[in-house]
């Protein structure tokens, strides 16, 4: 497990911001088994969770569930492929930050 990798993604997807008024929180599960990238890499990969968000098809039902809607990552997305293991969207916000990082397998 690589504590760095929280800062990593964290700083990464700092600013990030709603790209729908539906999903009130994102929950990010990383792959500790890597080490935290460069610079270039937090950039790119906040840009591509902006992209991957925008792309996704919402239920209000699976928002709604304790579970939430887990995402998809596409092969083009291929920095949050590399760095997660799993997107969840969720419909209830939070206080700061919209995009949290967990460990596997945390109910969050």
């Amino acid at each position: 497990m690589n504590p760095q990798l929280d800062d990593f993604l964290e700083d990464a997807f700092a600013s990030v911001k709603p790209t729908s008024a539906k999903i009130g929180r994102v929950v990010v599960e990383p792959d500790y088994n890597l080490s935290p990238g460069s610079d270039a890499d937090a950039a790119a990969i906040s840009e591509e969770l902006r992209s991957c968000l925008a792309a996704q098809s919402l239920s209000d039902d699976a928002l709604a569930s304790r579970e939430g809607l887990e995402v998809s990552i596409e092969d083009r997305f291929g920095l949050l492929k590399k760095y997660l293991l799993r997107i969840t969207l969720h419909g209830d916000a939070v206080e700061e930050p919209w995009v949290e990082v967990a460990p596997p397998g945390s109910w969050i």
